[in-house]
């Protein structure tokens, strides 16, 4: 009995002089490495191979705030592939910077760790970088011993010490894979960046940490455009199926394809006779004709818009400049002489009498001066700190999301598409400003992240809940905009929607087109010659509303002398119309190369030269014949036919 005792003994001791040997080796192999970047710790060890070769050895632990992410034998990176093939990747080797730590792995995986500091967060981004076979990552996460778990409002914390942290980015502590004994953070090719930071409460949001989320990337904007592009046109098809469309979807679904390089197409499934004249106006002129008409209605719409402006500066009305693009517009219409009264009103406004998007158009009204003006003090500029502090605590953090409000009360989607395009022109303008650049782009991605890949929203959307605890989004959907209603606030990016186009920093003030043309730019601009050109695709057929233009003797188009016809629009060929009192060219313009000069004689045409002597008629006719010269195009020989319905196909 007693040597069966000594025997267990003896073994007890053996096992535990094994394990401890083992632990030695294993923490003797190699060199042991500490690093203190920024808001983590990274330990682990390496060792150099025969040929001087740094090799990775297991394990390695970076830990930030009471989370240890790490990597064992038993517990490794893990990959899963587009085929659902289970992967286990090996560390290949490590990298560190000032700021950052990353793991590069086998089948061609980096998992980057980048920390953050400021003066009220920790933040750790964890991004991954993959080849298009990989569909997931998973990354082994565990707490420290002086960290825990906590919920709250249907909500997963991690307290450590007296702060909370919570993971962003579309992951969490309750949808990462925490339900095994050695949980994983996931990183997807839709996700491929997660944050673990400090909690910040809605009412104190950190402006500073919006760039670095990943919402407010310019990855995740770029794939929402496309994303509500693709769905949008999708929307768009079915309804022209279904016959039940109006003009603003057929305008969005032929800017669309014109884009995409399918004008002709589009014009085919949805010709000019889907709209009966009556039910067209402006909008959809550039493609369905009927000028003369559309530009009256042009015309009193703008004199309207001249009008608001006039009584609301009068008036002292700061809302003014929530009219988009105000500088351009007066300067369009010959009211330059108003932009003093508005520098005026931006210089006396006091914060407090400032929303969110009356700073939105301050902003955008200072970019433009400074376009238009480059010369001159900007005023609107001076008062731009202003705007940035009023836009700073309109800002509110949702869930995952950013939005803007006016009111605290409730958001509303095309302002907040409108505010957004702005952000990022200023943000990409100014190098100081990069950060309300990714402002811009969390606010268009966030709106549309709420539609659930919809390309129709709300035009609303109420805010609930306590703003100490936890906020929520309540759509309001007495009224919804459709991807019709939606394209032209949302996608900025396309010149073959209707829009105005400003020729003054090309030629002169007052001079300005209605157009859907991919390019228009003035060649000469003096006494004599206005002369510019229109690109398109060749065989394409368009229309243009020009304002602006001084009258003038003749005019050449595909290098020809054209005269005027006011049936122009009937005509298989170019033609215009000219109304000298209100200085507007009305042209239809039918491609037979890319590029169209049109060339203008001002003024009054010269003294006729001494008579020549005379041609032979048959020699005349001929080469009218030859030349196709339309001069005469109201009696030409071509085809009389719409050629919204036909010229494009």
């Amino acid at each position: 009995m007693k040597h069966k005792s000594s025997r267990i003994i003896s073994l007890t001791i053996l096992y535990i002089l094994i394990i401890f040997g083992i632990f030695v080796i294993q923490f003797t192999i190699g060199k042991t490495f500490y690093y203190t970047i920024g808001a983590m710790t990274v330990s682990g060890r390496d060792e150099v191979d025969e040929n001087g070769k740094r090799i990775p050895l297991l394990p390695l632990h970076i830990v930030s705030n009471g989370l240890d992410f790490y990597i064992t034998d038993q517990t490794p990176i893990l990959a899963k592939t587009t085929g659902n093939e289970d992967l286990t990747l090996k560390v290949l080797d490590y990298k560190k910077t000032d700021n950052s730590f990353s793991v590069i792995c086998s089948n061609d995986v980096l998992i980057d760790f980048t920390s953050y500091l400021s003066e009220t967060s920790d933040s750790v981004k964890i991004s991954v970088s993959m080849p298009s076979e990989i569909e997931t990552v998973y990354f082994p996460w565990k707490l420290t011993q002086s960290s825990r778990l906590e919920r709250q409002d249907e909500q997963i914390f991690l307290r450590y010490g007296k702060d909370r942290f919570v993971f962003r980015g579309g992951y969490g502590f309750g949808n990462s894979d925490d339900s095994t004994e050695f949980p994983h953070l996931i990183l997807s090719s839709s996700k491929k960046t997660a944050f673990y930071e400090t909690y910040v409460q809605s009412e104190s949001l950190d402006f500073d940490a919006i760039q670095r989320i990943p919402i407010a990337s310019e990855e995740e904007y770029n794939k929402t455009k496309q994303l509500f592009r693709e769905n949008a046109l999708e929307h768009f098809s079915s309804v022209i199926s279904a016959k039940n469309y109006n003009e603003e979807l057929l305008t969005a679904y032929i800017a669309e394809k014109a884009y995409r390089g399918e004008y002709a197409k589009a014009l085919a499934s949805a010709s000019a006779s889907l709209l009966p004249k009556e039910k067209r106006t402006y909008i959809s002129s550039t493609f369905y004709d009927n000028l003369v008409q559309n530009d009256k209605m042009l015309a009193a719409n703008y004199r309207k818009k001249l009008s608001g402006i006039e009584s609301g500066i009068t008036k002292g009305e700061l809302a003014v400049f929530d009219m988009e693009a105000l500088i351009p517009f007066l300067i369009n219409n010959s009211r330059a002489a108003l932009i003093p009264a508005l520098e005026k009103l931006a210089a006396n406004s006091k914060q407090e009498a400032l929303n969110s998007f009356f700073a939105v158009g301050l902003l955008e009204a200072a970019m433009d001066f400074a376009l238009y003006f480059p010369n001159k003090q900007n005023i609107f500029m001076e008062n731009s700190e202003k705007c940035e502090t009023v836009l700073k605590e309109s800002l509110i953090s949702i869930d995952e999301g950013i939005y803007i409000s006016a009111d605290k009360k409730a958001i509303d989607t095309e302002k907040t598409l409108q505010a957004a395009s702005v952000l990022i022109r200023y943000g990409s303008s100014y190098p100081d400003k990069v950060a309300w650049k990714a402002v811009g782009q969390a606010l268009y991605s966030s709106i549309f992240s709420l539609g659930g890949g919809s390309p129709a929203l709300p035009s609303s959307f109420d805010i609930q809940g306590d703003k100490a605890k936890k906020l929520g989004l309540m759509a309001n959907d007495a009224l919804i905009l459709y991807a019709e209603k939606l394209y032209p606030a949302a996608i900025r990016d396309n010149p073959h929607y209707p829009h105005a186009e400003s020729l003054a920093l090309k030629s002169e003030p007052g001079i300005w087109a209605w157009t859907s043309a991919q390019e228009i730019n003035v060649l000469k601009n003096d006494a004599k010659i206005f002369s510019f050109r229109i690109s398109s695709k060749t065989g394409n057929t368009h229309y243009l509303i020009i304002r602006g233009i001084r009258p003038f003797y003749r005019i050449q188009i595909h290098g020809l002398d054209f005269r005027t016809d006011p049936r122009f629009e009937i005509y298989n060929s170019s033609g215009y119309v000219y109304d000298e009192r209100t200085r507007t060219l009305l042209l239809k313009m039918k491609h037979k190369k890319d590029d169209e000069d049109i060339v203008l004689f001002l003024g009054r045409p010269p003294e006729p030269a001494p008579a020549s002597p005379a041609v032979q008629e048959g020699t005349a006719g001929e080469n009218r014949a030859a030349n196709g010269n339309p001069a005469e195009n109201s009696g030409s020989a071509e085809a009389k036919t719409d050629s919204s319905n036909t010229d494009n196909e």
